[in-house]
């Protein structure tokens, strides 16, 4: 919900006050302003704070509440902006699972390999590791398209010549969760909640069922792409 609320913000059209507001923080567009400016945190009413590097390397300080263009308060480095945003944040009384602080994106991580992805996809912490990756402390604000770009093929040709992954699952079938096991020649899934096992599957052919594996492992990573 709240990163839906962040992206109807920046993405809207805000016409020329949005204009007038990136050339007050020294950019020439809306877009370039945008580019580097950081959710902080949001107040009870989906308001939210945010910080923008600008140019000369100090940071201004706004609320995105009324019209634009919004008035900012200038820092002379980042750490200054955060001290101002989390004194205002205490006083708010606010519940801590509203303070965000955006990172700046790492450009040094701003491309990640194939090979990464689809490790990451079906073997490690999609949600932990985009949250690495782009700086911040959740995904409520960015897309996890901005890490994963692999396609669905490209996973599906990994996995093939790399094996399935493997879990506890596997060994317990009362375990919660997606099981999946080979016998005699044939791939059986299942699903297992509240001690009850639903969606059972199997496959006569090899790699139909190899790939229903991967692609429901995939989608229950909770990405979303695929």
């Amino acid at each position: 919900m709240i990163g839906k609320l962040f992206r109807k913000f920046f993405f809207r059209d805000h016409g020329l006050s949005s204009t007038e507001f990136a050339s007050l923080l020294g950019y020439k567009t809306w877009k370039e302003a945008q580019g580097n400016t950081y959710a902080m945190f949001f107040t009870e009413g989906d308001d939210c704070w945010f910080a923008t590097e600008l140019s000369d390397g100090q940071w201004a300080v706004w609320k995105e509440e009324g019209e634009m263009p919004f008035p900012f308060t200038v820092f002379s480095t980042r750490n200054e902006a955060i001290e101002h945003l989390r004194v205002l944040f205490m006083k708010s009384a606010l519940p801590e699972s509203h303070w965000i602080e955006e990172a700046p994106k790492k450009k040094s991580k701003a491309f990640v390999d194939k090979e990464t992805q689809m490790q990451i996809l079906l073997f490690g912490n999609p949600l932990q590791f985009a949250c690495e990756t782009l700086g911040v402390k959740d995904m409520r604000i960015r897309e996890y398209a901005e890490v994963f770009t692999v396609s669905m093929e490209d996973v599906y040709d990994y996995a093939l010549n790399h094996g399935l992954p493997q879990s506890d699952l596997m060994r317990d079938p009362l375990i919660e969760g997606f099981h999946y096991y080979k016998k005699d020649g044939k791939w059986h899934t299942f699903f297992r909640e509240r001690g009850q096992t639903f969606d059972e599957k199997k496959f006569d052919d090899e790699e139909l069922g190899k790939r229903y594996i991967i692609k429901t492992l995939v989608q229950l990573s909770g990405t979303g792409l695929y």
